[in-house]
């Protein structure tokens, strides 16, 4: 059974991770303007989008943290046994898992670090707190602390 402290944990350990996004793309935005300043050319900045990809994953987690913490108020852990789906185990950060007893189900991760990959290959088990009626919920793994808002889709 997954506790508050190991969902807490795991919430802690995802806002840092979200701040790190942050600061990279904080950081990569002034080496751009520094390197702008050095060549004494506006033409580096073409590189902003790179920047704003870095912002994406923290931004994500900052405007869903409320919507996973009303989440993890509202409903109780339940184990989920999930494998990648063929053909579209990562596209691009995303993953998508296909839910046991179901032929039609995902369960569609906006980011899925490599070490949670490997979890998740090896166990083939995730806890879910959901879904809400849109479908968004809370994904977190056991052993390692990993804690994101998903979606089930059906397809």
């Amino acid at each position: 059974m997954i506790g508050e402290d190991w969902a807490r944990r795991c919430l802690d350990r995802a806002d840092r991770r979200a701040v790190g996004f942050l600061l990279l793309a904080v950081a990569a935005v002034l080496a751009l303007w520094l390197v702008s300043e050095l060549i004494g050319s506006r033409w580096v900045f073409v590189l902003l989008p790179l920047c704003v990809e870095f912002a994406v994953p923290g931004l994500r987690h900052f405007l869903c943290r409320r919507a996973v913490r009303r989440l993890l108020e509202a409903h109780d852990w339940h184990p989920m046994s999930v494998s990648f789906v063929a053909g579209r185990a990562r596209v691009g950060r995303q993953a998508y898992l296909e839910t046991e007893g179901s032929d039609r189900t995902f369960l569609r991760l906006p980011e899925m670090p490599e070490r949670v990959r490997e979890y998740v290959r090896r166990t083939g088990q995730v806890w879910l707190a959901g879904p809400d009626a849109r479908g968004r919920t809370v994904v977190v793994t056991r052993g390692t602390p990993f804690l994101t808002l998903g979606r089930v889709v059906i397809r």
